[in-house]
C-alpha cells in the first residue's frame, strides 16, 4: 500500500511537470495584434506556452541584443534587414503582410496643391522629407535620392514642418490615423508611397525549438485561415477607412530588404488596387 502511494505521488509530480507551461518572454507594451499572433502560432503546438512581459527595453537595437539572455526576451519583432538576420534567427513570414511599407505624407494643409498632381518618384526629389534617424525608411529615402532631414520626436517634427524646415513626414498607414487624431495634424490626400517591407518575428540564433514552434504555427494559421482572420480583425477597417484605392501609388526601391524575403508568395502580402505611378 505504501509502495502504491509513493508511486502515485511520483506519477502525479511527473504529470504536473510535463504539463507545466513553457514561459516565453516578450516586451511589455507590444501591439495587441503581435501578442495575439504569437499566442495563435504557439497554440498549434502540443506543449503549452505562456507569455511573460518584460519592462525596460526601450529600443529595438537593445531588444535584439537581449534575445535569449537571462535578463532579456525570447521573441523580438521588427522590420527585417540583413544585419538583423545575421544577429538573430528570423521566421520569414511578414506578420503585417507588408503594410508597414505603405506611407502617407503628413504635410501642412496649405501645401496640398504642391502634391496633388504628382505621379512619379522623380517629382519627389524637389521636396525635403522629415524622418527619424532610426526609422527604416530613413535610409530607404536616401537610397532613392530623396532629401532627408532628421528629427528625434514627432512633436519636434511637427514644429519643423510648421516652420517649413521640411515639406512632409512619411507615416506608416498603421500609425497615421492615431497620429492625425492625437496631434490634430493633416494627412496629404492624393499620394500613397510604398516600398517592400517585411516585419518578422525573431528569436535567439540557437533557439531552434522556439523558431520551429513559431514557424510551424504561423504556417498552420496561414493554411487554416486563422492568420487572415486575425489580420482582418485588427487592420481591415483601418485600411478601408483610408481609401487607398483612390490614391496614386509611387513605389520606392528597398535595396535593404534581404533577398530571402518571400516576395514571390503573394498570399503573404497585402494586395491593394491603387492608381499606379506614371512610368
Amino acid at each position: 500500500m505504501r509502495y502504491l502511494s509513493v508511486l502515485l505521488v511520483v506519477m502525479f509530480c511527473h504529470t504536473a511537470v510535463a504539463k507545466e507551461a513553457k514561459v516565453v518572454r516578450v516586451t511589455q507594451g507590444a501591439h495587441p495584434y503581435v501578442v495575439d499572433l504569437i499566442k495563435l502560432a504557439l497554440s498549434y503546438q502540443k506543449a503549452s506556452y505562456k507569455l511573460r512581459y518584460v519592462d525596460n527595453i526601450p529600443t529595438q537595437s537593445r531588444a535584439i541584443r537581449l534575445l535569449g539572455k537571462d535578463n532579456g526576451i525570447d521573441i523580438f519583432w521588427s522590420v527585417t534587414s540583413s544585419e538583423r538576420e545575421n544577429m538573430a534567427r528570423a521566421i520569414r513570414i511578414p506578420i503585417v503582410k507588408g503594410l508597414l511599407g505603405y506611407r502617407i505624407l503628413v504635410i501642412n494643409e496649405e501645401n496640398q496643391k504642391k502634391f496633388s498632381q504628382l505621379n512619379h518618384i522623380s517629382q519627389l526629389e524637389k521636396f525635403h522629407f522629415g524622418l527619424r534617424y532610426d526609422w527604416p525608411d530613413h535610409s530607404i529615402f536616401i537610397d532613392n535620392k530623396l532629401s532627408v532631414n532628421e528629427f528625434k520626436t514627432f512633436t519636434g517634427a511637427l514644429n519643423m514642418l510648421k516652420s517649413n524646415r521640411f515639406d512632409a513626414v512619411p507615416i506608416s498607414i498603421l500609425e497615421l490615423p492615431d497620429l492625425v487624431k492625437r496631434y490634430q495634424t493633416y494627412a496629404e490626400q492624393k499620394l500613397l508611397l510604398y516600398y517592400p517591407s517585411a516585419v518578422y518575428l525573431f528569436v535567439e540564433k540557437s533557439d531552434q525549438a522556439l523558431h520551429s514552434a513559431l514557424s510551424s504555427g504561423l504556417n498552420n494559421a496561414l493554411q487554416d485561415g486563422q492568420f487572415e482572420k486575425l489580420f482582418d480583425k485588427y487592420f481591415h477597417e483601418l485600411v478601408d477607412e483610408l481609401e487607398l484605392e483612390r490614391r496614386t501609388l509611387i513605389e520606392l526601391k528597398n535595396r535593404r530588404l534581404p533577398p530571402s524575403a518571400p516576395l514571390e508568395n503573394q498570399h503573404l502580402w497585402y494586395q491593394q488596387e491603387v492608381k499606379n505611378e506614371k512610368k
